[in-house]
Formats: C-alpha cells, sequence, structure tokens
C-alpha cells in the first residue's frame, strides 16, 4: 500500500517536472529582413514586442535569437528604409519586408529614434562635434574641438584630418556647418587607406556623404 502511495508521488512529481522543462524550452527564432527589391538589409535593429534587441541584422539581413519567451510582434527598423511590424504566428523563420518611403527625411529618422525606440546615440546633436563624438568611433575631440583620428600622430605641427564632403574636400568652417541630421553617414580612413589623397590625407581623413 505504502509502495502504491509512494509510487504516485513520484510519478506525479516526474510529470510535473517534465511539464514545466517542456514549458521552459528556448526556441530558436530566425528573422531576415529585405527591402522591396529583395535585397537584405544590414544594421537594421530589431524588436521583440517593442523591446529593443542588442544585436542588428548582419550583412545577409539575418537575426537569430533563442528565447524562453515568445514575442506576439516582431519589428525591424532601418534608418534608410523605414520600418515594418510583424505577429508572430510561432514560425522559426520570419521574414520582414521594410518598402523604402520617399518621403523619409533624417528629421523623420531622428524622430522615430527618438520616440520609438531609444536607440542608442539618437539624441539630437547640437553640432557636427558633438555628432561625432556621440555617433564616431576611432576620432578623439578635444575640449576645444580639435579633431584627431586615433593611430595618427601629428604631421606639420597639425592633427586636423582633411575633410571630404560629398567626395568633395572642404575647410573647417564649412565641415562646422554641416548640420547633424543631414549626415547619412561617416567614413574615417587612414594608412593605407588615404593614399589616394597624398600628403593631403597624412592626418586620416573624414568623409561624410548627406542626405
Amino acid at each position: 500500500m505504502k509502495s502504491d502511495f509512494l509510487f504516485k508521488i513520484i510519478f506525479f512529481l516526474c510529470l510535473s517536472f517534465s511539464n514545466f522543462s517542456f514549458s521552459q524550452t528556448e526556441k530558436e527564432i530566425f528573422i531576415i529582413v529585405k527591402d522591396d527589391n529583395n535585397r537584405p538589409i544590414e544594421g537594421a535593429v530589431i524588436l521583440l514586442d517593442d523591446i529593443k534587441q542588442d544585436k542588428k541584422t548582419n550583412y545577409k539581413g539575418i537575426f537569430s535569437i533563442k528565447t524562453f519567451s515568445l514575442p506576439q510582434k516582431i519589428s525591424a527598423f532601418s534608418p534608410y528604409h523605414g520600418i515594418n511590424i510583424i505577429k508572430y504566428n510561432g514560425k522559426k523563420f520570419n521574414r520582414i519586408i521594410i518598402k523604402k518611403k520617399k518621403d523619409i527625411t533624417p528629421q523623420l529618422i531622428t524622430k522615430l529614434k527618438n520616440k520609438k525606440f531609444g536607440i542608442e546615440n539618437a539624441e539630437q546633436y547640437r553640432n557636427i562635434y558633438h555628432y561625432l563624438r556621440g555617433q564616431v568611433p576611432g576620432v578623439q575631440i578635444s575640449r576645444d574641438n580639435n579633431i584627431k583620428i586615433r593611430g595618427i600622430g601629428s604631421v606639420n605641427g597639425s592633427t586636423t584630418p582633411l575633410f571630404i564632403l560629398n567626395g568633395v574636400q572642404i575647410g573647417k568652417t564649412t565641415f562646422e556647418n554641416i548640420i547633424p541630421t543631414n549626415v547619412k553617414h561617416i567614413n574615417i580612413l587612414k594608412g593605407p587607406e588615404t593614399a589616394i589623397y597624398g600628403a593631403r590625407g597624412a592626418n586620416g581623413v573624414i568623409k561624410i556623404t548627406t542626405y
């Protein structure tokens, strides 16, 4: 009699533990983000139930995560394309197409970043120096706004890099008047990368592309 009772208790505990383990199983979710021309979107921000994830999509537009808590919806946001939201239906593989809006502007991008997603470095920058400090790695800026590209020493007593705006060399005054919300992206060049600019690029090159 005792043995039957003990067996039932053990059986019940095993069944409960099995159900608990099943409910706590991790599930892997794959998300691929593409534009309306079926091209992968690299660097898209993924949100699960409006919670921003640390990783972004890779160069193939793919994002993956293992999670115990399954989302109700998945959002994908790209500053250059826009946003799309889908309902999660339990599938392992999920596809999100972001159709680029013709009317998307830098101001709208900033608004989306600030109000919706809290993406890192989404604040309204006061000037281009503030933007560089917050957005661009590999650059050192002193309190009096002298710029030095890390890894490059002083050449001819100056650390000021060469500024290229949309393919054209500009001076520091023009550079200082660039509006941060007009910046599409910035590339920092140093070493062999600056060879095409000759001696002008001895202190490194900051290439700015605007909208």
